[in-house]
Formats: structure tokens, sequence, C-alpha cells
């Protein structure tokens, strides 16, 4: 079943478009919501998301790559890591946003933001010891395209990271296509040309890394989702159970993790 949303810009261009002006909505949001807050990363703090992602250690020195950074928070923490960070976004108020941060926590020389697209990213071939990113391949219009310039970026033997959403919960995707958005008390989150990862998608992306690639579900992602989308997490006691029962799934029933609505993907040069 093809998942993909109805109505979505027929170009790469007005797609690029599209999401530049969604994500710069979102930065400025973000900006004038945190005008006083705290911009600081202390990675003590997020030791659990570095291990998903199996960047705990070793990182000292290594060039790593974001591909949509958003509002900069990945490329800190990594930069707080002692890696020396590349990133970029389609959208100027994130470079912008990334760019402040980096210069709160003091890491602007080991964090270099730019505004670009996977089509022309401007980096020279074999660049990068990793390429990481979060929520970003399942935005792009052409899968097999971006993972050819991230492999060319990549060293021999470098590793692409990426954290998804996946299509992968028949369930899930009934209520996206039949009832997210369908009226003003269940809004659609997310741009309108964003789909979850399907399985063919993987197995493009895959196929561009000569099928060196790990699959994972390094948490269970579904009664959480529900608790963000539909009750908006306006009440702490029923989030807490909400995602404590995703946490008992995981632990308990490992064959239901593939189900997740979140999916690890590592692929190898």
């Amino acid at each position: 079943m093809d998942n993909k949303p109805k109505n979505v810009p027929s170009s790469a261009e007005a797609i690029y478009e599209s999401e530049r002006s969604y994500f710069d909505h979102k930065a400025r949001q973000y900006m004038e919501e945190n005008v006083n807050g705290d911009w600081l990363i202390n990675p003590a703090d997020h030791m659990s998301t570095l291990k998903m992602w199996g960047l705990d250690k070793g990182l000292s020195g290594k060039r790593i790559l974001e591909c949509g950074c958003g509002t900069g928070f990945f490329p800190v923490l990594l930069a707080k890591m002692k890696a020396e960070v590349w990133c970029f976004d389609l959208s100027p108020k994130s470079i912008e946003l990334t760019i402040e941060r980096a210069r709160l926590n003091g890491v602007s020389g080991k964090v270099r933001a730019k505004v670009a697209s996977f089509d022309n990213l401007g980096y020279e071939d074999e660049s990068f010891d990793l390429v990481v990113g979060k929520n970003t391949l399942h935005h792009l219009p052409d899968i097999r395209e971006a993972g050819m310039h991230i492999k060319r970026v990549l060293k021999k033997g470098g590793k692409a990271i990426f954290y998804e959403l996946s299509a992968n919960n028949p369930l899930l995707i009934f209520i996206r296509n039949h009832i997210i958005g369908k009226n003003r008390f269940i809004p659609k989150l997310g741009t309108p040309d964003e789909h979850p990862f399907t399985k063919d998608e993987v197995e493009t992306l895959s196929a561009v890394f000569n099928n060196q690639c790990k699959i994972s579900y390094p948490k269970f992602r579904f009664f959480g989702k529900f608790d963000r989308q539909v009750l908006k997490q306006r009440y702490r006691f029923i989030s807490l159970i909400l995602n404590g029962i995703d946490k008992m799934i995981y632990i308990l029933f490992p064959p239901l993790r593939k189900y997740s609505y979140k999916i690890l993907l590592e692929f190898t040069k």
C-alpha cells in the first residue's frame, strides 16, 4: 500500500519550498517561546539518547554531518562530545537558531551550519566519518538520490545513522490516513509532504549501500504517539501511563518492536 499523502507537490522544488516555509515558521516559534529559556546542553543529561545512536563514546576528532539540524540540539550535543560537526537545513531560520545555540554553548568553532538540501550539499567526496539525521529522510521526494549524496560524502567504512518514522504498523497508518488531520480536534503534525518510511524505501536506501544496512527498534512508540497526537500531552499522569505501556511492551514482547512508529537505520559504506 502507498502510504504517501495525497495532493503533494509534483516537483522536488515545490516540496523543498513547502518544507522550508514550514520549518522557518517552527524555528521562529521556537525562538519566540524560548526567549528566556535555557539553551545550554549538558551531554550527561542525554547519554541515553547518545547510547541509542551508538554515539556515547569515541567521538573525539570525528567529522560528523547532521542532515536537517532543526533547533541545533544534536549538532551542539555532538560538538560537546568533542566531535567536529557540520550540519545543514533547508530552513534559514533553523540555521540561524543552530548558530545561536552553538554560540551560547561555546562550541561555535566546532559547529559549521549552512542552508542546503540533499541535492546541493557542496561537501567534498569522502569528507565525513559519520552522517546522521533525525526525522529527516521521510520528508524527501527522492530517497535514492539522497542516499547517493549521503554515500558520496561518507568516508570508506563510514556510517550513516538515521532515526525515522516507520510505516510498519498498519493500525497507526490507518489512523494516520483516515483520522489524523480530518478534523480540528486531531490535527496533523508535520508537513503536508512527509510520510512514514515504507519498507520499499528502506530497501531502496539499503541497495544504495550494497545492502550494508542494520535495522533496529531502540524503543517502542505507539501509545505515546497517541498521547502526543490526540491527547496533546495535556495530562501528565496519563502521559506517564501511556509511555509506561510502551516501555512494558518493548521489554516483554520483543516481536512487537518492529511495529513501533520509530525505526533506527544504520548504513555502512
